[in-house]
C-alpha cells in the first residue's frame, strides 16, 4: 500500500486514540451500556425466553460463536486483502462484529436512528465502536442509493447488514436491535438522569413535548447547566438533531453533534444504573426484555456474558463513518444525504480500524 496513505491512516488512528478524556470515557460507557444492559439483559431474558430472537436471511454460512473471551491467541492473524471487486468479506475468528441498532419502533418496523458496529477484538484486547451516520449516502442492495437508515426502514436488520457488508466489505457476525423505549423505561425506573444542557437544548426538549401533545415539560425557569431529566425528556435530548420544531428553528450542529448527545445520554444512564438498588435492577431487567431483538443464541450470549469482566479491561476505541471532516464528504439530495467522496479510502479506514495491521 502507498506509504503516504498508510501514514495518513496511521495519523488518523493516533488522533482517535489520543482524543480527550471525555471522549474516551463516553466511548467506554457507550460500549458497556450495550454489553451490560443489551447483552446482559438479553442473557437474563434468554433464561425466561422473554427477549425476541429473530434470525435474518443472510445468504452465507453463519458460524456459531464458541471462542472463549480473553483466551490466549497463539496464532498470527491472517493477512486480510481488502478487495471491493471480489465481494469477499473481511473477518477474523478472534474479532466478533455485532451490529447494534437503536430503533424508534418495535422489531424490524420503523427507523433506526443509531447504527453502531461493535467489534470485540480478542486478538488485541480491544473493543472498537464504528458509528455509521444515518444520513450517509450509500448503495442499498435492490433499492438504489439513499440514506443509510432507509435500509432499516425498508428491510430491517437483514437489509442493513447486507448494506454495510456490501459497501464496506466487513463481515457482520450478529446483530441486536434495542428500541429507544428501552432507555426511556430505564431512566424512569432509576428516577431520572442528570445531563448538562444548553438553553437551546432545554428549549428544544419543551418544543418537542409541545409539538407531540405531551405534558412532561421542563419548568419555564430551568437554567442551562446540569438538569434532571425524566425518560421522555432524556429521549428527546438524545434524538435532537435540530430543525423546525413547533414553529421554531433549532440549529444543533449536525449528525456528529447528535451522536455526541446520544453518547452523553447513555453516559448518564449507565452512571445512574451503577448506583441502582437490586430491586431497581430487577425491574429494569423485567422491563427492557420485550424491547430487544437479536440473532444471538442463548449459548452465544452465555459465552459473551461470561467474559464481561474481561471486557472491562479492554481498551476502547471509536470511529465515526463518515469521519468528522467536511473535506471528505459532500451533500446529496438537496442536503438530505451526506456522501463519501473517496469510498476506497473509507473502506480502508474502517478495515484498518477493526483489523489493524492484518489488512493488506
Amino acid at each position: 500500500m502507498d506509504r503516504n496513505r498508510r501514514n495518513k491512516s496511521d495519523n488518523k488512528k493516533k488522533k482517535k486514540r489520543i482524543g480527550t478524556v471525555a471522549v474516551k470515557v463516553i466511548s467506554a460507557v457507550f460500549s458497556l451500556i450495550f454489553l451490560i444492559l443489551g447483552v446482559g439483559c438479553i442473557y437474563l431474558y434468554g433464561l425466561s425466553n422473554s427477549y425476541n430472537y429473530e434470525d435474518v436471511s443472510i445468504k452465507r454460512p453463519v458460524q456459531e460463536i464458541t471462542n472463549e473471551v480473553g483466551e490466549v491467541v497463539a496464532t498470527e492473524p491472517e493477512i486480510l486483502k481488502l478487495d471491493s471487486e471480489s465481494g469477499n468479506l473481511l473477518s477474523d475468528p478472534y474479532v466478533l462484529n455485532i451490529l447494534l441498532f437503536g430503533a424508534d419502533q418495535y422489531g424490524d418496523q420503523g427507523n433506526s436512528d443509531t447504527m453502531i458496529l461493535m467489534s470485540i477484538d480478542n486478538r488485541r484486547e480491544k473493543i472498537k465502536l464504528t458509528s455509521f451516520l444515518r444520513d450517509t449516502y450509500i448503495s442499498i442492495p435492490g433499492y438504489g442509493s439513499y440514506k443509510l437508515n432507509a435500509a432499516y426502514a425498508n428491510g430491517g436488520a437483514a437489509l442493513s447488514i447486507q448494506t454495510i457488508e456490501s459497501n464496506f466489505g466487513i463481515k457482520i457476525d450478529r446483530y441486536a436491535v434495542v428500541n429507544f423505549e428501552t432507555f426511556k423505561e430505564i431512566v424512569d425506573i432509576i428516577g431520572g438522569v442528570d445531563i448538562e444542557l444548553t438553553a437551546d437544548e432545554i428549549a428544544y426538549i419543551n418544543a418537542q413535548i409541545a409539538q407531540n401533545n405531551q405534558s412532561e415539560y421542563l419548568p419555564w425557569d430551568t437554567q442551562e447547566g446540569i438538569v434532571r431529566l425524566n425518560g421522555q425528556q432524556a429521549l428527546w435530548h438524545a434524538r435532537n438533531r435540530g430543525g423546525y420544531v413547533n414553529g421554531t428553528y433549532f440549529y444543533m450542529n449536525d449528525d456528529w453533534g447528535r451522536v455526541g448527545r446520544q453518547r452523553a445520554f447513555i453516559d448518564a444512564v449507565i452512571g445512574s444504573v451503577k448506583d441502582a438498588s437490586l430491586p431497581e435492577l430487577v425491574q429494569i431487567v423485567n422491563s427492557v426484555g420485550p424491547y430487544i431483538t437479536t440473532n444471538l443464541k442463548t449459548s452465544e450470549i452465555s459465552t459473551l456474558v461470561s467474559g464481561a469482566l474481561t471486557y472491562l479491561n479492554y481498551d476502547i476505541e471509536e470511529l465515526t463513518m463518515p469521519e468528522d471532516n467536511w473535506e471528505d464528504v459532500y451533500f446529496e439530495h438537496a442536503g438530505r444525504c451526506l456522501g463519501i467522496i473517496d469510498w476506497n479510502l473509507a473502506r480502508r479506514a474502517v478495515a484498518e480500524f477493526i483489523y489493524e495491521d492484518s489488512v493488506m
